[in-house]
């Protein structure tokens, strides 16, 4: 009679197995727990700069309407601009909790699997399918936006603001400010007013510089694509004196991150088309079933000339590439003297 093997290595080694996969899920729920404190920290900071955005966007307002500037509008500036690099850093961070949960469960999962054929799990998330390389390209454009914000922050925004301190300092010169340890001289009417002239020239620079700056930051989409679309809207009318209206009810459903920050990046691209190109004076922002419907009312132009390569829109192309990459499509109708309207479908809800 055939002797029955002895399967007593065989069950040690799954209950070592079955103890290091318990440890483990152990681990990976804590670190899970983790991510979603520092996500709702996150979202707390991130509370706070919207708020703090707000206030700049009333200031600007009240300074388009009275003439006049807050005492505390560089403070509120210099803070929102420190949050904005804390944020991109806590974004980071949380990401990496994140990945470093995912990973947990990838080895949970591999230890309990009784498939011999199960793929081991790697740090290696590189994904090469098309959507992978499409996602890579795209957090590889905000890198470098966030890059270029960065620059463009510590150089031209810097030297604006340096010059707008010295004219004003010239202004007072010129004045004869009894602070000044210089003789008085007689005031100069017409210098004044030039000088004027100049310090608000550089002012309205400065202001777009700074838009430009917080156009490249990281779109803000983790508090849900409809209130970034709102928050850009509020924005651009504020700057630009275009009444900006905003119905996208139901747009976060089913969106992916990356998805939400490219539908974002589209339609600020197409903000700044109207504000370069239409002459508009309205522009409204809204869903047509599954797609987004971006229309002004302002000159429109020739779509065949465009389409034929005799004029070229960097900003179009831009859109359509960002459209491409998430796997969707742009559309644009316009006629001269009717107004243009972008349509962009959709990306299919993440299932």
């Amino acid at each position: 009679m055939a002797q029955a093997p002895d399967r007593t290595g065989i069950v040690q080694i799954d209950r070592l197995n079955a103890q290091a996969a318990e440890g483990l899920g152990r681990e990976a729920r804590r670190l899970h727990r983790h991510a979603e404190r520092a996500r709702a920290l996150y979202r707390r900071r991130l509370g706070t700069w919207l708020q703090l955005r707000a206030r700049l966007e009333q200031g600007t307002q009240r300074r388009a309407r009275d003439g006049a500037g807050t005492d505390d509008a560089e403070g509120l500036r210099a803070e929102n601009e420190t949050l904005v690099r804390e944020l991109a850093q806590l974004q980071h961070r949380v990401k990496r909790l994140e990945v470093a949960a995912r990973q947990l469960d990838l080895v949970v999962h591999y230890l309990s699997t009784t498939d011999p054929a199960a793929a081991e799990p790697t740090l290696d998330t590189t994904d090469d399918s098309a959507a992978g390389i499409a996602l890579r390209i795209i957090q590889a454009q905000e890198q470098e936006r966030q890059r270029l914000a960065e620059e463009i922050h510590d150089g031209p925004a810097q030297v604006l603001t340096n010059a707008i301190f010295q004219v004003e300092y010239l202004d007072r010169v010129v004045a004869g400010d009894p602070r000044q340890p210089t003789t008085k001289p007689a005031p100069n009417s017409q210098a004044r007013t030039e000088l004027g002239l100049l310090r608000n020239m550089l002012r309205d620079g400065l202001e777009e510089v700074r838009g430009t700056i917080a156009s490249l930051r990281p779109p803000a989409v983790d508090v849900g694509l409809a209130a970034a679309l709102g928050e850009a809207a509020v924005a651009f009318q504020a700057r630009n004196a275009i009444a900006v209206r905003v119905d996208v009810d139901g747009i976060d459903a089913g969106l992916s991150p990356p998805a939400r920050a490219s539908v974002l990046r589209i339609t600020q691209e197409a903000l700044q088309n109207v504000r370069k190109h239409a002459a508009a004076t309205e522009v409204r922002i809204s869903l047509d079933g599954t797609q987004l419907v971006i229309a002004d009312n302002g000159r429109g132009f020739d779509v065949m000339r465009l389409a034929t390569g005799v004029t070229r829109n960097f900003g179009l192309q831009f859109m359509r590439e960002r459209a491409d990459l998430m796997g969707s499509e742009l559309q644009i109708e316009s006629r001269q003297g009717e107004g243009t309207r972008i349509l962009l479908r959709l990306p299919e809800p993440v299932r």
